[in-house]
């Protein structure tokens, strides 16, 4: 199976868009055992980080990904923060069930800094209960760690 990352029309504007298509394009050239976690994914993710007033949506389909500029349609699971709890995402310790699993400081501090943004409420998920399968492999295939 091949695997197709695309920037839809627009989304190459949005520069959180086109960093975390890169960033899922590298993870999965790096470590391919994170290929089953993308092919698995179906459904759609809005990211929002309100800081910096932008939005996009990640849809995955049969190990194809489109990234689209803003939020599209209704997502299965909406992500809000600020961008650097965003982007502090991508390395966030993920264990064999996606859940954080810090190993050394750098990896503490980002969990630190995602629950503090959680009791902060500057850091919010929405259809993570309903949809948490999703969003472990959501976790496992954007995490530049595992």
């Amino acid at each position: 199976m091949s695997v197709s990352i695309a920037l839809a029309p627009g989304a190459e504007e949005n520069g959180l868009a086109s960093m975390l298509a890169e960033l899922v394009r590298q993870n999965l050239d790096a470590k391919p055992h994170k290929l089953k976690d993308f092919y698995a994914l179906r459904g759609s993710y809005a990211i929002v980080a309100d800081d910096a007033d932008v939005a996009l949506t990640l849809r995955f389909a049969f190990g194809h990904l489109t990234v689209h500029d803003g939020i599209v349609s209704v997502p299965d699971v909406t992500i809000r923060a600020t961008s650097d709890v965003v982007m502090a995402l991508s390395n966030m310790p993920v264990g064999p069930f996606g859940l954080p699993i810090p190993e050394n400081d750098m990896q503490r501090d980002v969990l630190k800094q995602a629950m503090s943004a959680l009791r902060a409420k500057s850091f919010q998920i929405y259809g993570g209960f309903a949809h948490f399968a999703m969003l472990q492999r959501l976790t496992r295939v954007l995490s530049v760690n595992g």
